[in-house]
């Protein structure tokens, strides 16, 4: 952990939040994009130790010293109770507040909600978000606004049941900061209360309708009663269970969410404080505005809270209008979105950049949209990704902030982006663009980057890569390019050798990479071998095409001896049935076959041997 007095700066957001939520009294909570922010610089020095400034929604009103301002309280009440007796020095706050003061947007849990934050990061607790709420909670005991601006989005929460021991020495709320700004107190104890989310449909928008006049929380819970009607009670909890559920339908039914806005355990009492508040919640409905889903108190009031999916002004000016129907006083209104992130503390170190080792580029901004600003020291939105994708002209860094022209010759330049630098043969050396090639003699560069990592038995490897800009036989001396070392020189790196390489023993030697020389003789050798074997496998495959090729021709031959055999046998035959006047039959095949047939048939019918074998004389005089 660096010194709590380092420079740095950082900023905090906390949105505003609505709660109960009709019949979720002290349990539904939604944060809502209206943020609180808190500016935070620790300087070097200053002439003052702590300056405080506020812009915003009770300016003229809010104490900015350390010990009154609700914000910075809430910070020493954290740095306390974990052994910091005082924010560090010099110190320079500036918050901004949009939220109205005491109309039911949750101003006071947004406040404590960054104290908390503010403790967390000025003593570098590096707390988590469950234990950050159990803080919120000592100071704020009611869990729906804190839980909401703390976590973001819909939620639902609930206040533990804590043995007595837990509590022991922790004192109230009410007295809690001030014990702390003189003593040290105890820290909270772990799981004080507990949030789930719940669904929101993405569609529904809240309005909040705010009149400009103030009720105070401890005055509206006034007038609440200590006891309820048993039919009033489950009233609630029947549209409590079916609220929850509907407000995350997409798309969301009116019918069912405005009846289930319903409420009958804190709103009707609060109506002798707020002129109006009848005649909105009753006339206001689904029927007649299209695009409203519900409509409630906001909070302890007198904010109103309207559910819609569209018409976002037509409904808030029919609030507005039965507002000045009971009352002097104006009205305004502002259209939210549910946000999810919560409160946040965006801080960030533009400096180092890159993680020691790995050299891998180390943006303390959380979220992969973000950059570190180094102007700003906040996360902003990147401006681009990839070099890749940009104009031959530019670059991306390595922050991502935005697109870059090219860098000239001895400019500054990001480790080893050779692509930051303008020209075809640029190189960066110790962050500095230099050319490429550069002769004997010339001016150069040289750096050296030590890279560790793991193998796959998990052991620490180390690489180192050295480079310069000196043409091929130099390398860069000082900063000057002189002639590279022959073998058997003394060395300390491998590029001050020709090969390449140094050995452990401080020589140049010829790499295990490089190649050897091999002698004229031995090619004559190898050259004499290659074409003794090419003339031998063409002699091999000579002599078997002529053995193949007198195979076939002797094939050839005998088959058209066989046709000539045939064709003469043929012909006989012809004349003999002409002579005997008989009619044959021409069998097309050869004479071999022909004689085998003929003696086949002659066992079924001797008188067939006429039409196959030559008559004799004696039949032929006949």
């Amino acid at each position: 952990m660096s010194s709590l007095n380092t420079p740095r700066k950082f900023q905090i957001r906390s949105p505003c939040s609505t709660a109960n939520i009709g019949p979720g009294f002290d349990v539904l909570g939604i944060s809502l994009s209206l943020y609180l922010t808190i500016d935070v610089e620790i300087l070097k020095e200053s002439e003052q130790d702590f300056e405080m400034t506020y812009s915003g929604e009770g300016s003229k009103d809010v104490p900015l010293t350390p010990e009154q301002n609700l914000i910075t309280k809430t910070a020493l009440y954290v740095l306390s109770a974990n052994g910091i007796s005082q924010l560090p020095k010099p110190l320079k706050i500036h918050v901004d507040n949009p939220i109205p003061l005491g109309r039911g947007l949750g101003s006071s849990g947004a406040a404590v909600v960054g104290g908390v934050l503010l403790g967390n990061a000025l003593g570098q607790l590096g707390l988590s978000r469950d234990r950050l709420l159990d803080y919120c909670l000592m100071i704020e005991r009611h869990p729906d606004n804190v839980a909401a601006a703390l976590m973001g989005g819909f939620v639902a929460s609930y206040l533990r049941e804590l043995d007595p021991s837990a509590m022991q020495g922790v004192p109230a709320s009410e007295s809690l900061l001030d014990i702390a700004l003189s003593q040290q107190v105890p820290q909270p104890p772990v799981g004080i209360g507990h949030f789930i989310r719940l669904g929101w449909a993405k569609e529904i928008k809240c309005i909040a309708i705010v009149p400009q006049f103030q009720v105070a929380t401890a005055k509206a819970r006034a007038v609440l009663p200590t006891q309820y009607e048993r039919k009033d009670i489950i009233f609630n909890f029947q549209r409590l269970a079916v609220l929850t559920t509907a407000l995350g339908q997409s798309p969301p039914n009116p019918d069912l969410i405005y009846n289930a806005m319903q409420d009958k355990i804190h709103q009707p009492y609060r109506k002798t404080l707020i002129p109006g508040l009848p005649e909105i919640l009753s006339t206001i409905t689904p029927e007649k505005y299209d695009g409203l889903l519900g409509i409630c108190l906001s909070g302890a009031g007198p904010t109103i809270l309207a559910l819609a999916t569209k018409n976002f002004d037509e409904i808030a000016q029919a609030a507005i209008d039965l507002f000045k129907q009971h009352g002097d006083f104006d009205c305004f209104y502002k259209v939210l979105d549910v946000v999810t992130d919560g409160s946040t503390c965006q801080t960030c170190d533009p400096a180092p950049l890159y993680k020691s080792g790995t050299f891998e580029y180390d943006d303390s901004c959380s979220n992969i949209y973000l950059f570190c600003d180094p102007t700003t020291n906040k996360c902003n939105y990147k401006g681009c990704s990839n070099s890749d994708y940009i104009k031959n002209s530019s670059f991306c860094p390595d922050n991502n902030s935005q697109c870059t022209p090219l860098l000239s010759v001895g400019a500054h330049c990001e480790l080893q982006r050779d692509d930051e630098c303008a020209g075809s043969n640029a190189i960066c050396l110790n962050s500095t663009c230099f050319i490429k090639g550069a002769p004997l003699g010339g001016n150069c560069g040289a750096d050296t980057t030590v890279y560790y990592s793991q193998d796959a038995d998990e052991n620490m490897v180390q690489q180192t890569i050295i480079r310069d800009n000196c043409t091929d036989g130099t390398y860069c001396l000082g900063s000057t390019c002189v002639v590279s070392k022959p073998l058997n020189s003394a060395c300390d790196q491998d590029r001050e050798c020709l090969s390449g390489s140094c050995s452990n023993e401080g020589f140049c030697i010829q790499g295990p990479d490089v190649f050897h020389v091999i002698k004229a003789w031995l090619w004559g050798v190898l050259g004499t071998a290659v074409v003794v074997f090419v003339l031998l496998v063409l002699g091999l495959l000579w002599i078997l095409h002529r053995y193949q090729s007198k195979k076939e021709h002797a094939k050839i031959m005998k088959f058209f001896g066989d046709n000539e055999e045939f064709s003469k046998y043929a012909l006989l035959n012809e004349q003999e049935e002409v002579n005997s006047n008989r009619t044959s039959v021409l069998f097309l095949t050869t004479p071999d076959y022909l004689k085998s047939q003929a003696l086949s048939t002659s066992h079924k019918n001797p008188s067939s041997m006429s039409l196959h074998q030559p008559k004799t004389r004696a039949n032929q005089g006949q």
